[in-house]
């Protein structure tokens, strides 16, 4: 009996081609006809097919032109998941777990930059905590360079995917946030910890280093967890009078 093949399989099969150099970087996949008759299923299975594969960042679809192989890069996989997961971290719950996650990865950063950070890499965390603190009432221009504070930690040790985690999740946790009415009062307690948590690094005291950050994290998203319930706590409150204006018709 003849397999039949879903959009997944060819998909995957394509995929594997690719990683093994049959498509090369630039080139372009064979036509829809090609792969229909090469996988004996129809155009609608090729497209979701290549579908699944521009979601892998394998292929680059640009209208009227066939799908073009490109490079794969770790950030491109991630940039797929997260935008899988967005719905998933969207509510109390998803947000409390990427945080804790966040708190182990960090934390863990830090650790290994008391130890290793070279001179040029300190350097570049008090460059950051610098522009923060031109900005402290810049709310976009302090959350970039706040970003990139904590991206830096995620550059220390070399490995692509700390980075490729800092960039999916952790910046786009920081760049969503609600702007708080204290904003500047907040950033300037935030840049503060910035600098003191660069002191203990270039003490080597990763404990005293660690102990800060932890506090910063976890206060910062505390206050954000309890604006979320208040301003749920206000949207039923405002819904129950009209229910119960509902009713009453009835």
């Amino acid at each position: 009996m003849r397999e039949e093949h879903t959009a997944g399989s060819i998909a995957r099969t394509i995929a594997g081609d690719i990683h093994l150099g049959r498509y090369k970087p630039s080139e372009m996949l064979p036509s829809e006809r090609g792969l229909c008759e090469e996988f004996l299923v129809g155009r609608s299975v090729i497209r979701e097919a290549i579908t699944i594969l521009q979601g892998m960042g394998l292929v680059d679809l640009s209208k009227g032109k066939r799908p073009r192989v490109e490079s794969p890069t770790l950030a491109k996989v991630m940039e797929g998941i997260s935008d899988s997961a967005q719905f998933f971290f969207s509510g109390s719950e998803g947000l409390a777990h990427l945080e804790q996650a966040r708190l182990f990865l960090e934390t863990s950063l830090l650790r290994y930059a008391t130890e290793h950070a070279t001179n040029a890499q300190i350097g570049k965390l008090v460059e950051a905590i610098d522009v923060c603190e031109r900005n402290l009432g810049n709310v976009q221009a302090f959350r970039d360079a706040d970003v990139q504070f904590h991206r830096i930690l995620a550059e220390i040790p070399g490995n692509p995917i700390f980075l490729a985690l800092h960039d999916t999740f952790v910046e786009r946790l920081m760049k969503n946030r609600v702007l708080l009415p204290d904003f500047e009062k907040r950033n300037a307690v935030s840049n503060q910890e910035h600098r003191e948590i660069v002191s203990a690094v270039i003490d080597k005291n990763s404990d005293r280093a660690v102990s800060i950050l932890s506090g910063h994290l976890t206060r910062n998203f505390g206050t954000y967890f309890h604006l979320a319930m208040e301003q749920n706590a206000s949207a039923e409150r405002i819904e129950t009078p009209t229910q119960t204006r509902e009713i009453s018709h009835e």
